[in-house]
């Protein structure tokens, strides 16, 4: 038995998975506690897995984490700051801590993959992209989270049109970056400019829901914006598809007509998922897999 985790700064999405990579029950969420001291977040981590080592009566083999960045994968130890989460466990060991709240797991591997990677992977072989040789994929919710993938590999070396780590968030759009836009951060300034007041996706999405003007305009600036930034990247690494996760990417009917009709013209498939969690765990499978594999 592997638990994986999809560690968010709001919540914390587990699953415990058998050999064969298949869910034993179902993604489980728990409160992430991410601003909390640091001792405070390492103790609901070791919580959250004592929640299914009690319940499955066993302890896991392996340990494999999704979790944002800046991060060391190699090692697990997290390098957020200025982010609004995990700002207390800097410099910290992840395998460490939890260790030592829990000794049965001293000789048992820790697995650590950037969270977009994690959705990319699992999208890749789980999704409708299954197959597809070059995938872009795209989660906008904090902030805009990208991978791109060519024949089942996420390209980080600026190949074949791709960025540099496959990353976009910080290149330069308007007067700022494009993680400044394409976000909650973005939203809130469109909606402050259309309605006086910052609201949150699901505030607009449910006054597009009931055909408010106002919630519609929102959505169509946003729109204009995702494709201003999407374009230049779509058009340099020419992907078969492209993906949208994230809990803004929901939205997608309100906000992704222009980007859908570039991708038609440039004969680009399109594909919403919207359970981005359940896609990032079987990432983390995926990548575990490889890893034991010498890959």
């Amino acid at each position: 038995m592997k638990l994986l985790f999809d560690v968010g700064g709001t919540e914390i999405k587990a699953a415990a998975v058998d050999e064969s990579g298949e869910l034993m029950g179902s993604v489980e969420h728990f409160d992430a506690d991410s601003n909390a001291e640091c001792d405070a977040v390492f103790d609901n981590m070791a919580s959250v897995i004592r929640s299914f080592t009690n319940r499955l009566g066993e302890y896991p083999t392996a340990l494999g984490m999704a979790f944002p960045g800046p991060f060391d994968y190699e090692n697990g130890i997290s390098l957020i700051k200025g982010l609004g989460k995990y700002e207390n466990i800097y410099g910290r060991s992840v395998p460490e801590e939890i260790r030592k709240r829990i000794p049965h797991l001293t000789d048992r591997p820790f697995y650590f993959l950037h969270d977009v990677e994690s959705f990319a992977l699992g999208a890749y072989f789980k999704g409708e992209s299954r197959g597809k040789g070059k995938t872009m994929f795209v989660c906008i919710g904090t902030g805009t989270g990208t991978a791109f993938i060519k024949d089942g590999n996420v390209l980080k070396n600026e190949e074949d049109g791709s960025p540099k780590d496959g990353w976009i968030y910080e290149d330069p759009f308007k007067d700022g970056k494009i993680d400044e836009y394409i976000s909650v951060r973005g939203l809130k300034r469109i909606s402050k400019s259309v309605t006086g007041k910052e609201l949150t996706g699901l505030e607009i999405f449910k006054l597009c829901e009931a055909k408010d003007e106002k919630g519609m305009e929102i959505y169509r600036l946003f729109g204009e914006d995702v494709l201003a930034a999407l374009e230049p990247y779509i058009v340099s690494f020419r992907p078969d598809r492209l993906v949208f996760g994230g809990q803004i990417s929901k939205s997608f009917c309100y906000f992704g007509s222009d980007v859908k009709a570039l991708c038609k013209e440039k004969g680009v498939e399109t594909e919403i998922i919207t359970d981005t969690s359940l896609m990032a765990i079987s990432g983390l499978y995926k990548h575990i897999e490889r890893r034991t594999e010498g890959r």
